[in-house]
């Protein structure tokens, strides 16, 4: 079986970007939060358009979501649902899969997108560290629970936030992209809720998600995780 791998996060800052109208808690007549985000994911797609074009394979994306100083920082704008469904949008545009993809949230007055040719790293380690594995579709509950059955909880801080990884090893016919969301829901053990409830995901400041395919692996998926506590922080 192949083993999961682990993408360094660049360095660059990317370009700036205005992410305002997505965020949690912005009201705007006759849309939704998700044709917001929806939004925003087609005017980053029109914004990295040529460094797609340009930047070799494999692909990296970087995305720093920056919060204005009143909005809470650890119990709302989960990163998966920024990161979801632009990588999608991205891919289907250019035909190009992405394997690995970066995403932090700050109390800072910029935002900025980034792409990149991603590059191996060591395993980053952390205070929990766990290797899954799932058989189940994403839509069924076993998905979540078989998930939830193979972690313990101990090694973080019940408050503030969490640095988290994900490494998936899936087969050709899965769509990594569609397995964040349930993956990340599946862990209260290190979040702090239970299988069938969601509310912590927002704890998550810093994410990063990286793919290898293995084409004897069938339907199954196996996932490295590495979880530590971050450190918040606020930019100017």
């Amino acid at each position: 079986m192949i083993m999961p791998v682990f993408y360094a996060r660049p360095h660059a800052a990317g370009k700036a970007l205005d992410v305002a109208r997505a965020l949690a808690g912005h009201a705007e007549a006759g849309s939704t939060r998700k044709d917001r985000l929806a939004g925003l994911a087609d005017d980053i797609r029109l914004l990295v358009a040529e460094d797609l074009r340009v930047t070799p394979d494999p692909l990296g994306l970087l995305l720093n979501i920056g919060l204005p100083s009143n909005v809470p920082l650890l119990s709302s704008n989960d990163l998966d649902r920024f990161v979801y469904p632009l990588v999608p949008r991205l891919t289907a545009a250019t035909r190009r899969p992405f394997v690995s993809v970066w995403a932090s949230k700050r109390h800072a007055r910029t935002s900025s997108v980034g792409v990149f040719q991603a590059l191996p790293a060591r395993d980053p380690g952390g205070a929990e560290q766990f290797q899954v594995r799932t058989s189940a579709s994403i839509v069924a509950p076993a998905f979540r629970q078989q998930i939830h059955n193979q972690l313990a909880s101990g090694g973080l801080s019940p408050t503030g936030g969490i640095a988290l990884q994900l490494s998936f090893v899936v087969g050709p016919r899965r769509a990594w992209p569609n397995l964040w969301k349930a993956t990340i829901d599946s862990l209260g053990p290190l979040l702090g809720h239970a299988v069938d409830t969601r509310g912590a995901d927002g704890r998550i400041t810093d994410l990063g998600l990286h793919c290898a395919v293995d084409p004897d692996l069938g339907h199954d998926v196996v996932i490295a995780i590495r979880a530590t506590s971050s450190r918040t922080s606020t930019e100017s």
